[in-house]
């Protein structure tokens, strides 16, 4: 071949790997060794990744974004009958905030249900974070509902996946949802911004909370001072997240230097027609012993003149579920330095927004390790300085359905 061919192929092949491109897997195909490696690697790196034949009907996708945007076009003070409070934390919120910045978002959380056949208040579906609530809307408890069921059986698929790809048996990580799973799915809606932080080297809280600029709950968002973000930057805290994005425009990101020293690099993780989107969360990255990596990701906010929503299902394991690291691949030695479990439970703050600290943990001891194939390393690091313990995250997360952009 001539030499000027063989760089074209050299050039087709380089663009086809680069981390840019977040991998699109077909999910009815994850039964072939080509295609488990596969996801294996997109959840190695970036840590996302999107799903196509994933099965869930359009009409079920279509009557769910109908009635998220009819909820959150009601009148503010009819969502706020339904607002979370400081003994539940279900239901509307305009006050989330991460890491310490204001989310420039409206949001409303539904999750499991134990017993779908009585009312949603009724005693059996009080549990430990709450219960639904539900607004006074037409077809909206079907809606969403209806949705839930079909990410939780997606989410089934991707785990058994999942586990394949790290050679370990699916029933493993199957029993940490048995009992009933505490998954959530959260509908965001994010109005149009005047002055959106859109910059790819640089964080949006680095210089804000160095020189004191704390933002208040009590603010209206149409009030709130300088760039904002849709969300701020944050790791997810469950097994897995599955996300359906507003293809009217692109605003999620993800950080490629989470995991390495250098300043952050945001690149678009753009919706993908008839694909929903999956990234790792803390949760995993844990039960993998690190050799998948929860990706540190941000939302931009919507520019003037839009207004996007999207429903990330966040996949989380039952209460009692103990999340340990034993994975490995066949012949390499196990770790079990990263067994954790939960001691307690998280409190809402007083404001019936989330509290900065969502429960009590007992963390590991410093220097607790992970084991990725034969070698060790201590914990990872977030752009080459240490974060919090990525295990003390972790511990109150197998006992409490989590927020995902609040506690890394």
């Amino acid at each position: 071949m001539a030499p000027h061919r063989w760089l074209s192929v050299l050039a087709v092949t380089a663009a086809s790997i680069r981390p840019e491109r977040i991998p699109v897997l077909d999910l009815k195909a994850l039964r072939t060794p080509e295609q488990v490696a596969a996801l294996g690697r997109a959840c190695a790196e970036p840590g996302f990744f999107h799903v196509v034949n994933h099965g869930v009907p359009t009409e079920v996708i279509a009557a769910f974004e109908q009635a998220t945007r009819a909820f959150f076009a009601l009148p503010v003070d009819v969502k706020r009958r339904v607002k979370r409070t400081a003994t539940n934390s279900r239901g509307y919120a305009d006050d989330e905030f991460t890491k310490r910045t204001r989310d420039y978002k409206q949001l409303y959380d539904y999750g499991h249900t134990p017993r779908p056949d009585l009312p949603s208040d009724a005693p059996e579906n009080r549990v430990m974070d709450g219960h639904n609530q539900l607004p006074d809307l037409p077809g909206f408890r079907e809606a969403v509902e209806a949705y839930y069921a079909c990410c939780a059986e997606v989410c089934d698929e991707l785990l058994d996946a999942v586990a394949r790809s790290l050679d370990v048996a699916p029933e493993a990580f199957r029993k940490l949802f048995a009992g009933g799973h505490t998954s959530y799915l959260r509908l965001n809606a994010y109005p149009a911004a005047k002055d959106r932080h859109v910059q790819s080297d640089v964080n949006l809280d680095a210089d804000r909370l160095v020189n004191g600029a704390e933002d208040l709950s009590e603010t209206p968002l149409d009030k709130l001072e300088g760039p904002r973000l849709g969300v701020n930057r944050h790791f997810d805290a469950g097994v897995l997240t599955l996300l359906y994005q507003d293809h009217s425009i692109s605003s999620l990101q993800v950080n490629l230097n989470a995991h390495r020293s250098g300043p952050p690099h945001w690149i678009d993780v753009a919706p993908v027609e008839n694909a929903l989107t999956v990234n790792v969360g803390d949760m995993l990255q844990v039960l993998s012993n690190g050799r998948y990596r929860a990706p540190e990701h941000r939302v931009l906010a919507s520019p003037p003149g839009v207004s996007r929503v999207s429903a990330p299902f966040f996949y989380n394991p039952a209460y009692a579920a103990e999340i340990c690291g034993p994975c490995r691949r066949k012949g390499q030695r196990s770790s079990h330095e990263t067994r954790t479990r939960a001691t307690g439970r998280a409190r809402p703050s007083a404001s019936g927004g989330p509290s900065p600290m969502r429960g009590r943990c007992t963390p590991p001891s410093p220097g607790a390790t992970f084991e990725s194939g034969a070698s060790r390393a201590t914990s990872p690091t977030r752009g080459g300085r240490r974060s919090r313990s990525r295990t003390s995250c972790f511990l109150w997360m197998a006992t409490r359905r989590l927020r995902s952009a609040h506690l890394c």
